[in-house]
């Protein structure tokens, strides 16, 4: 573990085995995810005995239990260009388009999409070479899950059946884009298992819908106090507003046909889990084009969000409670003078940067 990310942390580590689960939610969940990962590092949390995600969440999740240091899992979701890692099939119209079908195309499933992701699955083989022992993510075939662990493939049927599928781990970089196959708008992934090939698209779209608890309490057997859940939520306010709009719409256009037949209720603090809400994003889940400046926000909102939800939980303490809240207050006013003085472009990036090595965490 890198040295300059061990100072200033929980007076007193927990000792409890803890599960941390990141939500879907594309570049959002990618980026604050990573902010949490350097949240709970600061807070001194070591015993893992499960890491996992879906759609973006599943991405810092599997650079986490591979392994890498808090500093390199945010680094690595800072540096990455997702747009590179994505081929598109068409202009802009045509991704426009496939952007209002959305929720069409989640009832649909259609297994060809406006981008493919086959570049992804090569990037992440090449970063982490075999599957991380604690590590799991969920991909969606039809209203079943397909639930991805180190001893095998394991398929849950929507009423509640089980087959394991194998008895070994799935391509990593394969279990990952399926997770990540948002239907019309990145392309299905095909599986072979148990002799049948499955089609895989994004773990979202269960009945668990973003965050899904089950797989680490049914799989792991995690109690929901030991579980660290970041929800990135379904988007800023006008993203939100904007799917109101284009659910509106297609009600009008073709009715229920056009719509999904459930809409999940979020995990709640209320049912025990450590629920971690980033701050408020300035741009959207599928926005894979961000300046580095816009990223370091991203993964600032994880970690802001999370010292609260760590803190209410007695997971953050002492010394390392106190250093948190300076950099949450410091941070905050920074980018508010960034903004109030139209800073050059890099400066919150060089500013970020600065402020947690100031404080022990870089």
């Amino acid at each position: 573990m890198s040295s300059n990310t061990n100072n200033s942390r929980s007076d007193q580590s927990p000792s409890r085995e803890m599960h941390l689960l990141i939500s879907s939610g594309g570049s959002r969940a990618i980026l604050a995810g990573a902010g949490v990962v350097l949240a709970c590092n600061h807070a001194g949390i070591k015993n893992w005995k499960s890491i996992g995600g879906i759609s973006g969440g599943s991405l810092p999740t599997v650079f986490m239990s591979s392994g890498m240091d808090a500093r390199t899992t945010v680094e690595t979701a800072l540096d990455v260009d997702f747009a590179s890692l994505l081929t598109r099939r068409g202009g802009m119209l045509k991704i426009l388009f496939a952007s209002l079908m959305q929720r069409r195309y989640e009832k649909t499933r259609p297994r060809f999409g406006v981008l493919s992701s086959e570049k992804l699955g090569t990037f992440l083989e090449g970063k982490v070479s075999s599957w991380p022992t604690k590590y799991w993510t969920m991909a969606c075939v039809g209203d079943d899950q397909l639930i991805f662990t180190k001893t095998g493939v394991h398929q849950r049927r929507a009423d509640g059946s089980y087959r394991l599928l194998a008895t070994e781990s799935a391509p990593l970089g394969a279990a990952v884009r399926g997770s990540c196959a948002v239907p019309g708008i990145i392309d299905a992934v095909p599986l072979e298992a148990a002799g049948e090939k499955f089609w895989l698209h994004d773990g979202a779209l269960s009945k668990e819908g973003r965050t899904p608890a089950s797989v680490p309490e049914r799989f792991y057997g995690a109690r929901p106090e030991d579980i660290i859940v970041c929800d990135v939520g379904d988007g800023s306010n006008m993203e939100k507003k904007v799917n109101r709009w284009k659910m509106h719409w297609w009600k009008i256009i073709c009715g229920e046909l056009c719509l999904p037949q459930y809409e999940p209720e979020p995990l709640s603090e209320d049912d025990g889990y450590v629920m971690i809400e980033p701050t408020e994003f300035k741009f959207g889940s599928l926005q894979f084009t961000l300046t580095r400046d816009q990223k370091w926000q991203a993964v600032m909102s994880g970690y802001m969000g999370a010292v609260p939800a760590l803190e209410k939980a007695g997971l953050l303490t002492g010394n390392a409670l106190e250093t948190a809240r300076k950099v949450v207050r410091e941070f905050e006013a920074m980018v508010q003078e960034c903004n109030e003085n139209k800073a050059k472009k890099g400066t919150i990036s060089a500013r970020t940067e600065e402020l947690l090595k100031t404080n022990g965490l870089w």
